[in-house]
């Protein structure tokens, strides 16, 4: 593997664009441009602070990373996780199309196990990576980019025990987790660390809880326990205090209130966080960085504006085509962030998602077969339009920093205990 160069590019995460992107390398077909390449090959992750269960399960990932054979690269062990997460995904959309029906109790059982199994993968892929000495750049893109596809899984999983399916709550649920990921990616993106926590409670306890709900889930009466509602659940005189609306509540919405006011406060953490940034400050750019949320935010509110018959009968295409584009927008974010370049406010694949749904809402000639039809298209092509985008990064930075994506390159270790270590 080639030494991280000490020469680094434009820093393009000082500069602003609405809509065009700087050119990229090979004539404008890459991903990356040639100050990108040079950003990333001298790039060094830095992680926020760490939970009282980081550290109190680090031991463990380290102990199971020590039965990993030496040759299996760690995108390799990333992929593993990200395995557990689409073979939930898959299953449960069996089970559940639309996430309105009980489906069996194995199924959200197995769907907590993976969840459990997938994050355990991915805080062993790095020690896995500095235990063979093959840290790299390209370890975060493919770490942070997998953890932002399984979101959908995530949000499958929550979906099919609480049945949400078919309502505005599930996509409010589904906007809330893939908003927040994003910004940390954009907190990253201006501040250089990524934020892994709020106090003493972060991704570890978020990933490992969302498991062991699901467990407990796959053993409960899902249809009584979740449709309770609140003033059969709270003492009356707690009752009292809240209107009418909120006694009258299911106790599974209740919850998702809950979470979506949680969720509205580490939003503003976030932006806080930013804003009084020293680099922000200095430049000026906190009214660019704010409106670097627009795209996502658009993506996340369109499917609110689809006609209701629509949002209710394709509920499972709009999350994909919804997810997918989330997803490539945020791996963008995290490879721009490592190569400090430019990010456009408005994405140009976010336009079109937009306008699409815009379209659907407002053309009465539409049928909901064609409405249908325009999604499905649109599935197809975030798709293939992230598969491709993130080949192409991929490529680039194996290149430059002359490693392998799915194989190891031989280097002696300057610290061959360093995987050991919480990071």
């Amino acid at each position: 593997m080639c030494a991280p160069s000490s020469k680094t590019g434009v820093d393009g995460t000082l500069m602003h664009t609405w809509l065009h992107e700087a050119p990229t390398s090979n004539n404008n077909t890459g991903a990356l441009t040639d100050d990108g390449l040079e950003n990333i090959a001298a790039h060094k992750y830095k992680a926020g602070h760490y939970t009282f269960f980081d550290n109190y399960f680090n031991p463990h990932w380290t102990k199971l990373t020590e039965l990993l054979p030496m040759s299996l690269a760690p995108n390799m062990v990333t992929c593993m996780g990200g395995f557990h997460c689409l073979l939930a995904y898959l299953i449960l959309w069996y089970h559940a199309p639309q996430y309105d029906n009980a489906v069996p109790d194995w199924v959200i059982f197995f769907c907590g196990y993976c969840n459990i199994a997938y994050y355990t993968f991915d805080c062993m892929d790095g020690k896995q990576a500095r235990r063979t000495g093959a840290s790299s750049p390209l370890g975060q893109l493919f770490d942070h980019g997998f953890d932002c596809i399984c979101n959908l899984a995530h949000i499958s999983t929550i979906a099919g025990y609480l049945m949400i399916g078919r309502t505005g709550w599930f996509m409010a649920l589904q906007a809330s987790v893939f908003f927040t990921f994003f910004m940390a990616q954009w907190e990253e993106y201006y501040t250089g660390e990524l934020p892994h926590a709020v106090g003493n409670f972060g991704v570890t306890e978020l990933n490992y809880g969302l498991g062991i709900l699901a467990i407990l889930n796959g053993i409960l009466d899902r249809e009584i326990f979740w449709r309770r509602e609140m003033v059969n659940i709270l003492p009356s005189a707690v009752i009292d205090l809240f209107p009418q609306d909120v006694a009258t509540m299911k106790l599974k919405y209740f919850c998702l209130s809950i979470w979506f006011a949680l969720i509205v406060f580490m939003i503003i953490d976030s932006a806080v966080r930013v804003a009084l940034n020293e680099k922000v400050k200095k430049n000026g750019l906190i009214f660019s960085a704010l409106t670097r949320l627009l795209s996502p935010a658009m993506v996340l509110l369109a499917p609110f504006i689809l006609p209701e018959h629509i949002m209710e009968n394709e509920t499972r295409y709009i999350s994909i085509c919804t997810g997918l584009l989330c997803s490539f927008l945020t791996k963008k974010m995290i490879v721009f962030s490592m190569a400090k370049m430019t990010y456009a406010v408005i994405q140009k694949e976010a336009l079109v998602y937009f306008a699409t749904f815009l379209w659907i809402r407002y053309d009465t000639n539409i049928t909901e077969e064609g409405a249908t039809l325009l999604i499905a298209i649109l599935c197809v092509w975030y798709s293939s339009r992230m598969t491709l985008w993130a080949s192409k990064a991929v490529n680039q930075i194996c290149e430059r920093l002359d490693i392998y994506c799915f194989t190891i390159k031989e280097k002696v270790l300057d610290d061959p205990d360093a995987y050991k270590k919480v990071q």
